[in-house]
């Protein structure tokens, strides 16, 4: 419907960066389910695809101004929601790991712990900054983005195979590397959550 740009279309993008709210309703209402069956193949959550899809149309209105300034207004929308998407999942696996360390308090002594969770978590960071390259781009995309192996490979046109062992090969090194920097307990939390 918005793959070639018409007058009527530039009409109503005009309109809403004039800041008509009627025209942004109907901007709205022209988007909204599409952009949010596209960011639930990616989050498989009605709730976070809501949200998602409410955050893009937010930062459209915000930044109405830009809107005749944009050559493709339908890929401007799913670029935008895409990497939304890739933040929220971002920030929802980090948020799940730290909830899971958040057991590594019953196997210690709570403030006499020698490694607090916000100190194995700097850990793992600093460990994943010195993987290989291909070994970083796919332990990020796998536990901070969330994506599957499967998608993961599709990006990166690797096999599904070769992105599992990527991952392996990476928490190998993150063991590794928390193990000589810690004690025993940090890297048992490591192996028992594998970080997934």
């Amino acid at each position: 419907m918005w793959r070639n740009a018409t007058e009527e279309h530039t009409r109503l993008l005009g309109a809403v960066a004039n800041g008509d709210k009627g025209a942004f309703t109907r901007l709205f209402y022209l988007f909204h389910q599409e952009l949010g069956e596209f960011v639930y193949r990616l989050t498989k959550s009605r709730e976070i695809s809501e949200e998602i899809v409410q955050e893009v149309f937010i930062k459209v209105w915000t930044q109405r101004e830009n809107l005749l300034t944009i050559r493709s207004f339908r890929a401007y929308l799913f670029i935008m929601a895409r990497n939304h998407t890739f933040n929220a999942l971002r920030d929802e696996t980090r948020k799940m790991f730290l909830s899971e360390l958040r057991h590594y308090d019953e196997f210690t002594d709570g403030d006499d712990a020698s490694v607090t969770r916000e100190e194995l978590y700097q850990m793992v960071e600093k460990a994943v900054a010195l993987l290989p390259p291909q070994q970083q781009k796919v332990w990020k995309m796998s536990k901070e983005e969330g994506l599957p192996h499967q998608k993961i490979a599709e990006l990166l046109n690797l096999s599904p195979l070769t992105v599992k062992r990527h991952v392996s090969l990476a928490m190998a090194s993150v063991i590794r590397y928390v193990k000589n920097h810690s004690d025993q307990i940090a890297v048992w939390m490591l192996i028992v959550f594998q970080l997934d």
